[in-house]
């Protein structure tokens, strides 16, 4: 399981480089962000309150919780690493790769001017693209990367120093909040820690299970991501690590940022480049695509709706009109399906869920529309119940992601 692991990760590194080419042929668009699998980053749009900014390889984009995204030029690269200056919340550090496969530059990004500044050197054959990016609590010019071996720049990224003792097949990095000596990592071995500033490595976490990704976090406290054990998070100056959120199953986090704004709301990237939400520290989790809409009130609306509406033939909690027999059919067609995640509904977008509520399905005639019953902020509120009971896995695939999913 884990030898497949490092291929996957390994396989979405190389594609960074082929990703980059099918961002210069176009001006900035609207997509839907289902069909955006290829996040590298991750950050909190300071100037738009629950809007995200994502690397990518189609470049920067903003994502909105309508499930779109559109992308923020220059520059015109992708985007494999994205840093935020915990000290400054407007500033963002990229690193990307041109469509030729090179180093496009180390940028910093003043987003409430939207001011490009390119870091000099950085570009070219002789540049790194970094595809993790951490910048220090305790010094903004203090950075740390990672490209095959981990590079760490005192001077805000004009000049770079290579680990020589980088661990083999180091994901993700992060620098203490809390000691300028000390520098967490995410690797194929594990959760590891130096407290030497790199010359030495040690385990953080026991066992040998692969960590996906590592953060900093506000309060002094780190969150990791464990293959097969799932979000772990402990206090720096103790590294009691406590397993705070699970049931990811054979999904894992690429990326976790906080909101700064708000420290107990986590966004992270999933292995299939789904943007998932949480609002109690990782403990639980949401879609990106629709989290406005997914608060305690709004569900429990959107359930005494399901069950008023939709509960007679896809039955109680969505399991189905005949859960034993998904494949039953009647005269008119397939039966009512389940809308939890025994069957397909993870399979169809948001607007593809709300467009069959509205206008009914051409599947069985008995599945009519509702939009002369049910008024759009109610289907909203059903939607919201639906994806409720989906797993996180589920939330990982939805849409256009559901076919890559399925061929693991």
């Amino acid at each position: 399981m884990y030898e497949k692991f490092g291929l996957a990760v390994a396989a979405a590194i190389l594609a960074v480089s082929a990703g980059a080419s099918g961002l210069v042929a176009q001006e900035a668009t609207r997509a839907p962000l289902e069909r955006i699998q290829s996040v590298y980053g991750l950050a909190i749009d300071p100037s738009n309150t629950g809007h995200i900014l994502i690397g990518t390889g189609h470049g920067l984009l903003r994502a909105t919780p309508d499930g779109m995204a559109e992308i923020i030029a220059p520059p015109r690269a992708a985007v494999v690493g994205l840093g935020v200056d915990p000290n400054e919340a407007n500033k963002l550090i990229l690193s990307g790769v041109s469509e030729t496969g090179v180093a496009a530059g180390l940028f910093t990004l003043d987003t409430d001017g939207a001011n490009w500044t390119e870091v000099p050197g950085t570009r070219g054959e002789n540049g790194i693209a970094m595809t993790s990016l951490s910048v220090s609590r305790l010094d903004s010019a203090r950075l740390a990367g990672v490209n095959k071996t981990i590079h760490l720049s005192s001077d805000g990224g004009v000049n770079w120093t290579s680990l020589e003792t980088t661990p083999e097949k180091t994901f993700s990095v992060a620098l203490s909040s809390i000691d300028t000596s000390r520098i967490f990592i995410a690797t194929m071995s594990g959760l590891m820690v130096s407290h030497d500033e790199g010359k030495n490595w040690q385990k953080s976490y026991s066992g040998e299970t692969p960590a996906t990704t590592v953060a900093s976090l506000s309060g002094g406290r780190v969150a990791a991501f464990v293959l097969g054990t799932g979000l772990i998070m402990a206090d720096e100056e103790m590294l009691n690590w406590q397993v705070v959120g699970t049931g990811f199953e054979d999904r894992y986090l690429r990326v976790l940022v906080e909101d700064p704004s708000i420290p107990e709301t986590f966004y992270a990237v999933a292995d299939t480049g789904a943007i998932l939400l949480s609002r109690d520290e990782g403990k639980s989790w949401v879609s990106f695509e629709g989290n406005n809409l997914a608060d305690p009130d709004r569900i429990a609306a959107g359930n005494v709706l399901y069950d008023d509406n939709c509960a007679s033939c896809h039955g109680v909690g969505g399991t189905g009109e005949e859960p034993e027999n998904p494949a039953a059919r009647d005269e008119f067609g397939f039966k009512a399906p389940a809308l939890n995640n025994d069957m397909h509904a993870w399979h169809h977008s948001d607007t593809g869920l709300r467009a069959t509520i509205r206008e009914g399905s051409p599947r069985n005639e008995r599945m009519s529309a509702w939009q002369d019953v049910l008024s759009d902020d109610e289907i909203d509120s059903i939607l919201a119940y639906i994806k409720s009971t989906w797993s996180i896995p589920s939330l990982a695939c939805q849409g256009a992601r559901h076919m890559a999913c399925m061929k693991q």
